[in-house]
Protein backbone atom coordinates (compact mmCIF):
# COMPACT_ATOMS: atom_id res chain seq x y z
CA UNK A 1 0.00 0.00 0.00
CA UNK A 2 1.31 3.40 -0.93
CA UNK A 3 1.95 6.21 1.50
CA UNK A 4 -0.34 9.24 1.72
CA UNK A 5 0.65 12.07 -0.65
CA UNK A 6 1.75 14.39 2.18
CA UNK A 7 4.15 11.69 3.44
CA UNK A 8 5.55 11.19 -0.07
CA UNK A 9 6.08 14.94 -0.47
CA UNK A 10 7.79 15.11 2.92
CA UNK A 11 10.17 12.30 1.92
CA UNK A 12 11.03 13.98 -1.38
CA UNK A 13 11.67 17.43 0.04
CA UNK A 14 13.61 16.16 3.07
CA UNK A 15 15.80 13.93 0.87
CA UNK A 16 16.51 16.66 -1.67
CA UNK A 17 17.44 19.19 1.02
CA UNK A 18 19.69 16.68 2.80
CA UNK A 19 21.63 15.93 -0.40
CA UNK A 20 20.98 12.19 -0.15
CA UNK A 21 18.86 12.03 -3.31
CA UNK A 22 21.80 12.19 -5.66
CA UNK A 23 23.74 9.32 -4.10
CA UNK A 24 21.40 6.78 -2.58
CA UNK A 25 19.28 4.56 -4.79
CA UNK A 26 16.45 4.15 -2.29
CA UNK A 27 16.26 7.90 -1.73
CA UNK A 28 16.10 8.37 -5.50
CA UNK A 29 13.28 5.86 -5.72
CA UNK A 30 11.24 7.83 -3.19
CA UNK A 31 11.93 11.12 -4.95
CA UNK A 32 11.29 9.84 -8.50
CA UNK A 33 8.13 8.00 -7.44
CA UNK A 34 6.84 11.25 -5.96
CA UNK A 35 7.99 13.32 -8.94
CA UNK A 36 6.15 11.05 -11.38
CA UNK A 37 2.81 11.77 -9.72
CA UNK A 38 0.34 13.60 -12.03
CA UNK A 39 0.64 16.62 -9.72
CA UNK A 40 4.17 17.20 -11.08
CA UNK A 41 4.30 15.35 -14.43
CA UNK A 42 2.23 15.83 -17.58
CA UNK A 43 -0.14 12.94 -18.25
CA UNK A 44 1.30 12.54 -21.76
CA UNK A 45 4.81 12.09 -20.35
CA UNK A 46 3.57 9.49 -17.87
CA UNK A 47 1.75 7.67 -20.70
CA UNK A 48 4.86 7.71 -22.92
CA UNK A 49 7.04 6.42 -20.09
CA UNK A 50 4.49 3.70 -19.26
CA UNK A 51 4.37 2.73 -22.98
CA UNK A 52 8.13 2.37 -23.16
CA UNK A 53 8.29 0.45 -19.89
CA UNK A 54 5.40 -1.78 -20.95
CA UNK A 55 6.91 -2.51 -24.36
CA UNK A 56 10.32 -3.37 -22.99
CA UNK A 57 8.73 -5.44 -20.25
CA UNK A 58 6.71 -7.45 -22.76
CA UNK A 59 9.69 -7.97 -25.09
CA UNK A 60 11.84 -9.19 -22.23
CA UNK A 61 9.11 -11.48 -20.91
CA UNK A 62 8.20 -13.08 -24.26
CA UNK A 63 9.17 -16.76 -24.25
CA UNK A 64 7.85 -17.85 -27.63
CA UNK A 65 8.72 -16.18 -30.91
CA UNK A 66 5.87 -13.80 -31.74
CA UNK A 67 4.87 -12.44 -35.11
CA UNK A 68 6.39 -9.01 -35.66
CA UNK A 69 3.04 -7.45 -36.66
CA UNK A 70 1.61 -8.23 -33.22
CA UNK A 71 4.54 -6.56 -31.43
CA UNK A 72 3.11 -3.08 -31.97
CA UNK A 73 0.61 -3.83 -29.23
CA UNK A 74 3.57 -4.24 -26.88
CA UNK A 75 4.10 -0.49 -26.76
CA UNK A 76 0.88 0.30 -24.98
CA UNK A 77 0.97 1.48 -21.37
CA UNK A 78 0.91 -1.34 -18.89
CA UNK A 79 -1.84 -1.53 -16.28
CA UNK A 80 -0.69 -4.56 -14.27
CA UNK A 81 1.91 -2.86 -12.06
CA UNK A 82 3.24 -4.62 -8.93
CA UNK A 83 2.79 -1.40 -6.98
CA UNK A 84 1.56 2.10 -7.80
CA UNK A 85 2.20 3.40 -11.31
CA UNK A 86 4.60 6.04 -9.93
CA UNK A 87 6.67 3.53 -7.96
CA UNK A 88 6.78 1.05 -10.85
CA UNK A 89 7.83 3.68 -13.40
CA UNK A 90 10.49 5.09 -11.08
CA UNK A 91 11.86 1.55 -10.62
CA UNK A 92 12.05 1.28 -14.42
CA UNK A 93 13.76 4.67 -14.80
CA UNK A 94 16.32 3.94 -12.09
CA UNK A 95 16.87 0.24 -12.80
CA UNK A 96 15.63 -0.59 -9.30
CA UNK A 97 15.91 -4.32 -8.62
CA UNK A 98 14.78 -4.39 -4.97
CA UNK A 99 11.21 -5.19 -4.10
CA UNK A 100 8.08 -3.16 -4.65
CA UNK A 101 5.99 -1.63 -3.16
CA UNK A 102 8.29 0.74 -1.31
CA UNK A 103 8.07 0.99 2.44
CA UNK A 104 7.24 4.59 3.29
CA UNK A 105 8.19 4.12 6.94
CA UNK A 106 10.51 6.92 8.05
CA UNK A 107 14.15 5.92 8.60
CA UNK A 108 17.48 7.71 9.07
CA UNK A 109 17.33 11.47 8.64
CA UNK A 110 13.64 11.30 7.71
CA UNK A 111 12.73 10.73 11.35
CA UNK A 112 11.79 14.02 12.96
CA UNK A 113 13.38 14.83 16.28
CA UNK A 114 11.05 16.20 18.88
CA UNK A 115 7.32 16.69 18.69
CA UNK A 116 5.70 15.66 15.41
CA UNK A 117 4.31 18.50 13.28
CA UNK A 118 0.76 18.31 12.01
CA UNK A 119 0.43 18.01 8.20
CA UNK A 120 0.01 21.36 6.43
CA UNK A 121 -1.86 20.94 3.15
CA UNK A 122 -0.21 22.90 0.36
CA UNK A 123 3.10 23.36 2.20
CA UNK A 124 5.06 21.80 -0.69
CA UNK A 125 3.53 24.15 -3.27
CA UNK A 126 6.24 26.05 -5.12
CA UNK A 127 9.02 23.84 -3.73
CA UNK A 128 8.83 21.10 -6.34
CA UNK A 129 8.94 21.98 -10.03
CA UNK A 130 7.49 20.11 -12.98
CA UNK A 131 9.02 16.71 -13.76
CA UNK A 132 10.48 16.62 -17.27
CA UNK A 133 10.55 13.34 -19.18
CA UNK A 134 12.94 13.51 -22.13
CA UNK A 135 13.48 11.20 -25.10
CA UNK A 136 10.78 8.64 -24.35
CA UNK A 137 8.47 9.57 -27.23
CA UNK A 138 11.31 9.29 -29.78
CA UNK A 139 12.43 5.91 -28.39
CA UNK A 140 8.90 4.50 -28.68
CA UNK A 141 8.64 5.90 -32.23
CA UNK A 142 12.02 4.38 -33.15
CA UNK A 143 10.94 1.00 -31.76
CA UNK A 144 7.77 1.08 -33.81
CA UNK A 145 9.82 1.92 -36.93
CA UNK A 146 12.19 -0.96 -36.14
CA UNK A 147 9.24 -3.32 -35.85
CA UNK A 148 7.86 -2.04 -39.19
CA UNK A 149 11.23 -2.54 -40.89
CA UNK A 150 11.62 -6.06 -39.48
CA UNK A 151 8.06 -6.85 -40.50
CA UNK A 152 8.80 -5.74 -44.08
CA UNK A 153 11.97 -7.84 -44.17
CA UNK A 154 10.05 -10.82 -42.85
CA UNK A 155 7.33 -10.44 -45.49
CA UNK A 156 10.04 -10.33 -48.16
CA UNK A 157 11.42 -13.57 -46.74
CA UNK A 158 14.83 -12.18 -45.78
CA UNK A 159 14.76 -12.98 -42.08
CA UNK A 160 13.44 -15.64 -39.76
CA UNK A 161 11.12 -14.85 -36.88
CA UNK A 162 13.75 -15.84 -34.34
CA UNK A 163 16.29 -13.28 -35.58
CA UNK A 164 13.62 -10.55 -35.59
CA UNK A 165 12.89 -11.04 -31.91
CA UNK A 166 16.61 -11.25 -31.11
CA UNK A 167 17.21 -7.95 -32.95
CA UNK A 168 14.50 -6.21 -30.98
CA UNK A 169 15.77 -7.63 -27.68
CA UNK A 170 19.30 -6.47 -28.49
CA UNK A 171 18.02 -2.94 -29.13
CA UNK A 172 15.93 -3.05 -25.94
CA UNK A 173 19.00 -3.96 -23.87
CA UNK A 174 20.80 -0.89 -25.20
CA UNK A 175 18.28 1.60 -23.81
CA UNK A 176 19.59 3.58 -20.85
CA UNK A 177 17.25 5.15 -18.33
CA UNK A 178 18.12 7.55 -15.57
CA UNK A 179 17.00 10.46 -13.47
CA UNK A 180 18.64 13.67 -12.26
CA UNK A 181 17.47 16.28 -9.81
CA UNK A 182 17.99 19.99 -9.41
CA UNK A 183 16.99 22.13 -6.48
CA UNK A 184 14.45 24.79 -7.22
CA UNK A 185 15.36 28.28 -6.07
Amino acid sequence: MSAPRNEQKYFMLKLIHSGRTLTEAKAMMYAVATGLHPEYTKSGDIKDLASLEGGLHRIAMTKKVARIETMKKFFKPRTDFKSTKEESLSAFVLGWKAGLPLSWKRTGNLIRRGKENKPKPGSSKGKVGTTKVRGVKSVVTDFKRLIDALSLLQRQGRTSGKSNLKSIRDVAKGIKTGATFSKKG
